[in-house]
C-alpha cells in the first residue's frame, strides 16, 4: 500500500476528512478525533513543503472556525508548526509501508497536543497539564487517531484494492 494518491483523489480525501469534522460532532460529542492529521499525512507525501503548509492553514482554519473556545488562527499555527516538525521525518518512513500512516499519525496527534498545550499556555495562561492530559491527549487521542487513519485509510485499500499477483500467478492461464 502506497500513499500515492493522484489530486482527485487528493480532493476526495479532503472532503471526506472535511465531512467527518462537520458530522461527528453532533452524532459523538466526545470523540474529539483529529480527521485532518492522516489527511496532512498523506499530502505531506504528496506535495512541497510550502504546498502542505498552506493546505494545513486551511484545514487549521476549518477547525478554528468551527470551535468556539479558542481564539482564531491557533489551530491553523498549530497544524503548521507540527507539519514543519514532521515533513523531513517523511525520509525516515516510507511511503509504501502499511504502517507509515498510522505512525505519522500518531505523532502529528502526540506533537500537535505538545504545541497546542504550549500555546494556550503563553496565550491565554492556561494550564492544561496534568497527568489525565498525559494519558489522553498524548497517549490514548493519538492511539485513536492512528486506529483511525489504518481503519479509514490502509484498510480498505487492502480489502477492495488491485489484488497483488505474485510468482505463479502470472503463469496462470486466465
Amino acid at each position: 500500500m502506497q500513499l500515492t494518491l493522484d489530486n482527485k483523489r487528493l480532493d476526495l480525501t479532503f472532503i471526506f476528512c472535511l465531512a467527518l469534522t462537520l458530522i461527528t460532532p453532533s452524532l459523538f460529542p466526545y470523540i474529539r478525533l483529529s480527521f485532518f492529521a492522516p489527511f496532512l499525512i498523506i499530502t505531506c507525501y504528496k506535495k512541497t513543503l510550502p504546498s502542505c503548509l498552506w493546505i494545513a492553514l486551511i484545514c487549521g482554519l476549518v477547525i478554528d472556525l468551527l470551535s468556539s473556545h479558542t481564539r482564531l488562527g491557533i489551530h491553523a499555527l498549530n497544524f503548521c508548526i507540527t507539519l514543519i516538525i514532521l515533513y523531513p521525518q517523511k525520509r525516515n518512513f516510507f511511503s509504501d509501508s502499511l504502517t507509515t500512516l498510522p505512525i505519522m499519525t500518531f505523532l502529528f496527534a502526540v506533537i500537535s497536543s505538545i504545541i497546542m498545550s504550549l500555546m494556550l499556555y503563553s496565550l491565554e495562561m492556561r494550564n492544561v497539564l496534568s497527568w489525565h492530559w498525559i494519558f489522553t491527549d498524548l497517549i490514548m487521542m493519538p492511539a485513536a487517531d492512528a486506529a483511525f487513519a489504518f481503519c479509514c485509510f490502509i484498510l480498505p485499500a487492502l480489502l477492495f484494492g488491485k489484488p497483488i499477483r505474485r510468482g505463479k500467478d502470472y503463469f496462470l492461464s486466465q
